[in-house]
């Protein structure tokens, strides 16, 4: 059995949707389908998430949201009579959804409906089962997916029938819906896929595959065929927009791939994510970086035989809500690396640390950018670091941050905010001018 999740762009309108049915009925093993709330037709578009949020925060605030409300009813009515349904019981859906608005349901509520409807209209034009995950799949108070959701959607679908299950939703501990957060709809895929055992997992977006880097900051970069659950862990943890993190833990535990594939050009390979891969061809798969951080340098003669010097220096961080995502130590200096928009009461700060733990120099640099190098095959990949290091020399970028083994499969290369999209495309070049064809 494959099991399909379809993003917004693939159910945005009757056309797209007629592709969606194409791709389930081209493979016999395509029996059960997860799909989005309708997305963007065109840029100057709203997602109908996005519509039901705003519904339900005026509902709130005690105004109106019959205009916006209006465009939601005639978007799906529009959809349902393109593909040629009865109209009758979709409308009575919509009433009863815009009934509860009224009376006050909450934002989890608001947005699930999106995906009810699609789910809904996409099963009725199919002819195939619709199945509500408030019903099966269950969440507990801190978001993760309760256990007993696997097997209790494993015993609702039966092998000779086929599904449309909405994604993005469940119920929390109360027996309401609840949301996953944004994306969420493809952990519902994940959860699915699992629950039955799938062989693959196949993710239909509107893009042909996952690229190396960023396209708004790197011309054309290439796409990469396969990618390990780990580098887009690891990927996603130095800013990448990859894939969501949590759709990869209900799939990682039993190792069913996942495949990343163009609703607008099925025929397209895609991305294909598992537990391993073949590095020799292409070590790297990915280059990602976030910007806005700030270091904090401690100097202190003899600093590295104080055995609980960083671990005070952790504590005194924590009480000014600051958790380091980077660190680097020296024999008689450390510095580490958090996000600059923590560092509210900078004056504070040092002068607790100078209190407590006596530094013989302390500063901070602000607008620092930390810029990832992430494969499986790093490790192999003889002189990439050499390559990437001179190409940014070359172009008089500074290096202030470098880290290596922490992590076998990343490496962190720290520069300035203001050289960050140059460096990053520096970086990028040195890497596909010596592995990509």
């Amino acid at each position: 059995m494959i099991v399909c999740k379809f993003g917004g762009s693939s159910v945005a309108d009757s056309n797209q949707i007629k592709k969606v049915a194409n791709i389930l009925t081209s493979h016999e093993a395509r029996r059960i389908a997860i799909v989005s709330a309708p997305g963007k037709r065109n840029s100057e578009d709203i997602k109908i998430t996005d519509m039901l949020y705003t519904c339900q925060r005026l509902t709130s605030e005690g105004k109106s949201m019959t205009t916006e409300f209006g465009q939601i009813r005639t978007r799906y009515l529009e959809i349902a009579q393109d593909l040629e349904l009865s109209t009758e019981s979709l409308a009575a859906q919509i009433d009863e959804i815009e009934k509860n608005l009224l009376a006050g349901a909450g934002p989890d509520y608001a947005a699930s409906r999106g995906e009810f409807l699609s789910a809904q209209v996409i099963a009725a034009s199919m002819g195939w089962e619709f199945l509500d995950t408030q019903t099966y799949i269950f969440l507990n108070d801190d978001g993760t997916v309760d256990e007993k959701s696997y097997q209790l959607l494993a015993d609702a679908i039966d092998d000779t029938k086929n599904y449309i299950l909405p994604g993005f939703y469940g119920s929390g501990t109360d027996g309401k819906v609840k949301t996953f957060s944004r994306g969420g709809s493809d952990i519902t895929g994940a959860i699915a896929a699992r629950s039955v055992g799938a062989e693959l997992y196949e993710n239909w977006t509107d893009v042909s595959g996952i690229r190396m880097a960023d396209p708004r900051i790197v011309d054309d970069p290439a796409v990469v065929n396969e990618l390990t659950y780990q580098e887009i862990r690891e990927l996603a943890s130095v800013g990448a927009n990859v894939f969501h993190e949590e759709a990869i833990a209900p799939v990682r535990s039993v190792q069913i791939p996942i495949c990343v594939k163009n609703t607008n050009d099925p025929e397209s390979a895609g991305t294909m994510m598992g537990p391993s891969r073949d590095t020799s061809t292409l070590p790297i798969v990915g280059i990602s970086g976030k910007t806005g951080y700030c270091r904090l340098h401690i100097k202190k003669h003899f600093l590295n035989k104080e055995a609980d010097y960083k671990l005070k220096l952790e504590t005194i961080l924590k009480v000014y809500g600051i958790v380091p995502e980077f660190s680097s130590d020296g024999f008689d200096s450390l510095s580490c690396y958090f996000k600059q928009k923590l560092l509210r009461d900078q004056e504070g700060l040092i002068g607790r640390i100078v209190e407590e733990l006596s530094p013989d120099e302390i500063d901070t640099e602000e607008q620092i950018a930390m810029i990832g190098l992430v494969g499986e095959g790093l490790y192999e990949a003889r002189g990439i670091l050499g390559d990437v290091s001179s190409a940014l020399a070359a172009e008089g970028i500074a290096i202030r941050y470098l880290s290596y083994g922490g992590s076998m499969i990343t490496c962190i290369i720290g520069v300035y905010d203001h050289e960050y999209l140059h460096a990053l495309k520096v970086m990028y070049k040195a890497v596909s001018e010596k592995y990509v064809s």
